[in-house]
């Protein structure tokens, strides 16, 4: 499915940075300096999905495709971008594009990287909350106030093992208290893109992380946009997770596997992954009567295992 999450933020927050650390290779240049980027840049990020994971396994197909979310790194507003400055404009058709937003707040301390407003006191609550609701209020003037978003509080590495929960709590009461939020150091997932993943486990054991704060934010980016997975296994050959709109119909699911499917749709063969994973294959899954036949005005559910049948 086809719906992407923005990165926006003011410039030398460290959206390229995370960008980088999401893409697991350098597309964005960073910079000490504001307005690094200024085409978008985009990726296209797998969904670490464990049942997935058992399902591939179970299957042993020949071709294995994950659920994917694309992320856009957009240039940095500045005050009055909805006015022009800073080419504000382009910036902000770029965001009305996307799907969601993900808002990336500086909050570390670096002399080498400059902040665009702040000269003193860069890292402070004050700053903080004054960026967040800069950019939000370029957005709202800018015509955009009705995405989800996602706020990404890019602190230190100090910042990252800190277990102080002020600025958080604060945000809250700026953003609301139903917004997501995470905490992550975008320059340290930057700098784990060469590293192997015997090397990446000892850093994540070294901070005590189940995982990285950077699997956490494409998570909560995937939920953001509403969305849930469902799977195809053709017939063994190939272990497909897809991405619906969460209350999609059976058909709208045939139509995103194939168009045809949709066209010609009869019924839909559906089973849990985790029941199926559990009875071991799809013949017993059938023997114990598991699988269930489901019309086009089926709902899908999480985590439903699909098998479209159509007519010629």
């Amino acid at each position: 499915m086809s719906l992407s999450v923005g990165i926006v933020g003011l410039p030398n927050a460290g959206k390229s940075t995370l960008f980088n650390a999401l893409a697991s290779r350098r597309l964005a240049e960073t910079a000490p300096r504001p307005f690094t980027t200024i085409e978008p840049h985009e990726a296209v990020v797998s969904i670490h999905d464990e049942i997935f994971h058992r399902l591939v396994d179970l299957v042993k197909p020949e071709k294995a495709v994950p659920a994917t979310v694309t992320f856009i790194d957009i240039a940095g507003l500045v005050k009055d971008a909805h006015k022009g400055e800073g080419l504000g404009n382009q910036f902000l058709a770029k965001i009305r594009e996307v799907d969601a937003i993900v808002h990336v707040v500086r909050a570390f301390k670096d002399e080498n990287v400059s902040h665009v407003r702040y000269t003193h006191d860069v890292g402070s609550i004050q700053q903080i909350m004054d960026d967040v609701k800069l950019v939000n209020l370029e957005l709202e003037l800018g015509g955009i106030s009705n995405k989800p978003i996602l706020y990404v509080l890019n602190v230190d590495e100090e910042g990252l093992q800190s277990t102080d929960n002020r600025l958080q709590k604060e945000l809250k009461a700026v953003v609301g208290s139903q917004s997501a939020i995470v905490r992550i150091c975008a320059k340290l997932e930057e700098d784990m893109i060469e590293l192997d993943n015997v090397e990446k486990g000892e850093i994540f054991k070294l901070l005590s992380w189940d995982r990285s704060a950077l699997e956490q934010l494409i998570q909560e980016s995937y939920k953001l946009l509403g969305l849930i997975t469902f799977y195809t296994i053709k017939g063994g050959r190939q272990a497909h997770a897809w991405s619906i709109k969460k209350g999609s119909s059976a058909l709208s699911a045939a139509e995103i596997v194939h168009t045809d499917f949709a066209k010609k749709f009869i019924k839909a063969e559906v089973v849990g992954a985790q029941e199926l994973i559990l009875l071991g294959s799809w013949k017993k899954a059938k023997e114990s009567g598991k699988i269930r036949l489901e019309g086009r005005d089926y709902i899908v559910q999480n985590n439903d295992v699909i098998e479209f049948k159509v007519g010629t």
